[in-house]
């Protein structure tokens, strides 16, 4: 078995436009998925891996959070964080857009596009939507505001190039030529391909948003937040992947209906 300093000291892999805690997670994902880090036992201190790693106690706790909301690593306050016992399983749910989701009884939802590009994809979105490494995928992060204020961040990932168009080739179209839309991509998929890709997967619980999410949400980085994760497929074929960070401080309704 490789040995887990040594491992942890190879110089990362980061791909161009890959921000480095994806990296940094990717590295890790990787060593516990493999068996290099066993599944139960204590992670290293976040100075040691800072050292081993090369890189910022930041980034390492960006790495680490975005870890946690994946079910890899728990935290036991007082303690450390430890692999989790068992690799964590989705379950399945009817997967809903987000302006649905979020709008409860209120007419004043609205979404802003603040981002949209290729980027290389991360072990997360390579496992999910089955890409190869050395293939683009689409990024795109809206915020969703109600009566004025944000309430939820986006992040949505999709297949770039072929797998795209195979998808609907009017969504790659939009992609491409609609970068500030005022709809989640989620919402988009729906109107194009309406019901045929559900039930997908869902998991929920809570977080924190860490510095980058937080500074777009006007949010403190240590705030809690509800992270909803989804991924669906459509003719078999993986095609999305989002993360919802949700503000927990503000009143947020759930519209039941939406789950149903």
């Amino acid at each position: 078995m490789t040995d887990l300093n040594d491992f942890l000291s190879n110089p990362l892999q980061i791909a161009i436009g890959q921000p480095l805690r994806v990296a940094v997670y990717s590295k890790l994902a990787e060593a516990i998925r493999t068996g290099i880090i066993p599944l139960g036992i204590m992670l290293p201190r976040e100075s040691e891996l800072c050292l081993k790693m090369g890189v910022s106690r930041t980034v390492i706790r960006e790495a680490l959070m975005l870890l946690e909301e994946d079910g890899l690593l728990v935290t036991r306050r007082g303690i450390g964080r430890f692999v989790s016992v068992r690799l964590p399983s989705p379950g399945l749910e009817n997967i809903t857009s987000p302006e649905l989701l979020l709008s409860g009884s209120s007419d004043s939802l609205s979404i802003k596009r603040i981002e949209s590009y290729l980027q290389k994809p991360s072990d997360l979105t390579i496992e999910v939507l089955n890409l190869d490494r050395e293939s683009d995928s689409w990024f795109c992060e809206s915020l969703i505001y109600r009566d004025g204020k944000c309430i939820a961040l986006i992040q949505e990932h999709l297949p770039a190039g072929e797998r795209l168009k195979e998808i609907h080739p009017q969504l790659s179209q939009f992609i491409e030529t609609n970068k500030q839309a005022s709809k989640s991509i989620l919402a988009v998929l729906t109107e194009l391909l309406g019901k045929s890709f559900v039930p997908g997967l869902c998991q929920i619980q809570a977080g924190i948003p860490g510095h980058d999410r937080s500074a777009k949400m006007d949010l403190q980085k240590n705030s809690p937040v509800l992270i909803i994760t989804q991924s669906l497929s459509y003719k078999d074929k993986p095609i999305y992947l989002a993360k919802y960070i949700i503000n927990s401080s503000e009143k947020i309704i759930i519209n039941q209906a939406a789950q149903s």
